[in-house]
């Protein structure tokens, strides 16, 4: 990951926790899918159910949709663990950090994003 954050456009999708610090040093923009947790669980399932034994279009040809019920329970319990510590780490990143609560939220955003284009 380090060449990727060191080149001077890049764009990561997710929140692994053992690089964001890299990334948050590099990161001029933050864009943070605050979701609530339901939404999430229900999306994940709906995923598992729509594609279980083959893989989602965007995903390597090899990864099949298949349930998981740790990545179930870390989605379950993102606002015990995961998200303290996300917060931590974004709070302390000169990164201006776009917040987006809900899904319609983000399609106003990207909305005016292509109209500006």
């Amino acid at each position: 990951m380090a060449p990727i954050v060191a080149s001077d456009c890049w764009l990561i999708d997710g929140n692994y926790g053992s690089t964001m610090e890299a990334r948050l040093k590099r990161a001029d923009t933050v864009v943070y899918l605050d979701y609530p947790i339901t939404l999430c669980l229900w999306r994940a399932a709906k995923r598992v159910w729509l594609y279980r034994g083959r893989s989602r279009p965007e995903m390597a040809e090899d990864c099949p949709e298949r349930f998981d019920l740790d990545f179930f329970w870390y989605i379950a319990n993102w606002n015990k663990h995961a998200r303290p510590r996300t917060e931590n780490l974004i709070q302390g990143s000169e990164a201006s950090i776009l917040r987006f609560k809900t899904p319609r939220q983000l399609d106003r955003w990207l909305s005016k994003l292509e109209s500006r284009s």
